[in-house]
């Protein structure tokens, strides 16, 4: 299979849509249009399950261009087609709910447009073989995203909250520019693979605190769009306002693009063998999901409240990559262990992308009804609006990690995993300090819950409904989705064992990444 078709159907469909939305309005039939970008999500969505499900990986394709470090390679890989997957499908369920959910807006075709470029971009970046090519892309997610989170420019929060996340992503990606430029003059080379084997084989001959220089650059020029602490305060202004589905890429998946070049980068160049920089990232991790946890107990905002715990969760993320780099350099020989902190961190990508998107689809149904987003005006509204009520019982029970939904195994895994070694101090103290995060976050989800659903509305809520079937569907599909995580758990797990196995791959094989 053609590895470009992602992303010629995306961004064919991106150019093409202003186009199809002209002609549905002429017809007066715009629907046409929003049934253009679903379709677009539908193929891409189904090209990478077919993907994964055949096995037919990995998948390369070039263009060779001089200057050399100008030529565009792609490589889909199990860990590149994992993430590609699930980045389509919340576009798949954002492009539904945005039917009703955006009707009687203005300029939905640039909307529609910006959304299917906003996902290409980061498949893109998953897919990316060399620096150049995810760089690219890297800048047309985050200009994408720029532009969305402030679509509805006529007010101001849209506008500030949109120039506050271009001032620091762009920050961001200047210093993920110099990092590589640095890599590109040490090596001359931006190929994954050429990358991995210069650096391994000729470690005496580079400075040691240039590589560890860059290896800085890189978490913090890509953490900013990942929204470790302390780069992460562009987040909790972005989601209130920016419209719900927005909101629900950016915390499902945006977010996890930084992460995933943080996790390819570090695997496929920096071997966590040869480097240590595991207990830096076991810091942010755990820096993260505590400031972010006690920041999401102050709000009183739907939507800030679960703009901080995605942070917190990305934490638990950041955590767990942490974790598995920290056991490669100490105890290379457990590999178990390296595994199974890598399984649970990438299974949390999972849980995390499906549940957080659920709670702002679900919070985007409450708020269109209720006109607020005051946790204390919302009490009970649940009770009005049962269907989308029981799907965000579902993501908060999910995320909360109550046994035995599948956010329970997730973090467990990396419990475990921290566990393995009983003696190392900083796998204990952390083991600690991250338990008591995850019984915090469960203590203000379950807390959360009991308002929206168990209270009794007020007078003000006497005459709110269910929100229209194109909103309910994607939520009801969302909240299934996290019961079949949890109730089909071992194949879930297979699954992402591909992902793992490709990052272990990397410790013992440099000369096997990216390329052919």
């Amino acid at each position: 299979m053609n590895p470009m078709l992602p992303l010629l159907t995306l961004l064919g469909g991106s150019v093409a849509t202003p186009l199809v939305g002209m002609f549905s309005r002429k017809i007066r039939f715009e629907k046409i249009r929003d049934a253009w970008a679903i379709l677009a999500f539908l193929v891409t969505t189904c090209y990478f399950s077919y993907l994964i499900y055949s096995g037919k990986l990995p998948l390369y394709y070039a263009v060779k261009l001089e200057p050399s470090w100008a030529s565009i390679e792609i490589r889909i890989d199990s860990f590149s087609a994992y993430m590609s997957l699930i980045f389509s499908f919340l576009g798949l369920m954002v492009s539904i709910y945005s039917v009703g959910y955006m009707s009687g807006e203005t300029g939905l075709d640039e909307y529609y447009a910006l959304l299917l470029t906003l996902v290409a971009g980061m498949i893109g970046v998953t897919m990316a073989n060399d620096l150049f090519t995810l760089y690219v892309f890297w800048e047309l997610m985050c200009i994408s995203s720029y532009t969305l989170v402030s679509f509805r420019k006529h007010r101001w929060e849209a506008v500030e909250a949109g120039f506050k996340y271009l001032v620091m992503s762009t920050i961001g990606s200047l210093i993920a520019l110099y990092s590589i430029s640095l890599l590109y003059g040490i090596a001359g080379t931006l190929n994954f693979s050429e990358l991995s084997q210069i650096i391994s084989s000729g470690a005496e001959s580079i400075s040691t605190s240039t590589l560890y220089f860059i290896i800085a650059m890189i978490i913090a020029g890509f953490g900013v769009t990942a929204a470790i602490v302390p780069f992460h305060t562009w987040l909790p202004d972005a989601h209130p306002a920016a419209p719900s589905s927005i909101s629900a890429m950016l915390s499902g998946v945006v977010i996890k693009t930084g992460a995933y070049v943080i996790f390819r980068s570090l695997y496929a160049v920096f071997f966590p063998t040869e480097f240590l920089y595991g207990h830096i990232l076991i810091l942010f991790g755990l820096l993260t999901m505590s400031v972010a946890n006690i920041m999401v107990i102050l709000q009183k905002d739907i939507k800030r409240f679960l703009a901080y715990s995605s942070i917190a969760n990305m934490g638990y993320i950041i955590l767990g990559l942490g974790v598995s780099t920290y056991i490669a350099h100490f105890y290379p020989s457990d590999i178990a262990a390296v595994s199974l902190a890598l399984l649970g961190s990438l299974f949390h990508v999972l849980n995390h992308a499906v549940g957080k998107g659920l709670l702002f689809l679900g919070a985007g149904c409450f708020i269109k009804q209720a006109k607020t987003r005051n946790i204390a005006k919302l009490e009970g509204i649940g009770r009005k609006m049962p269907v989308s009520a029981v799907s965000f019982s579902v993501g908060l029970l999910n995320l909360a990690g109550v046994p035995p939904m599948s956010g329970f195994w997730s973090k467990f895994f990396i419990i475990i995993a921290m566990l393995s070694h009983p003696k190392d101090t900083l796998l204990h103290t952390s083991t600690i300090v991250f338990v008591v995060n995850i019984l915090v976050a469960a203590g203000y989800y379950l807390w959360l819950l009991q308002r929206i659903t168990l209270r009794k509305p007020g007078e003000q809520l006497s005459k709110i409904r269910e929100v229209s079937p194109s909103m309910v569907i994607p939520v009801a599909i969302l909240a299934c989705i996290c019961i079949l995580l949890t109730l089909f758990i071992a194949p879930v797990l297979d699954l992402i064992s591909g992902p793992v196995e490709a990052l272990i791959g990397y410790l013992h094989k440099p000369e096997a990444i990216g390329g052919v």
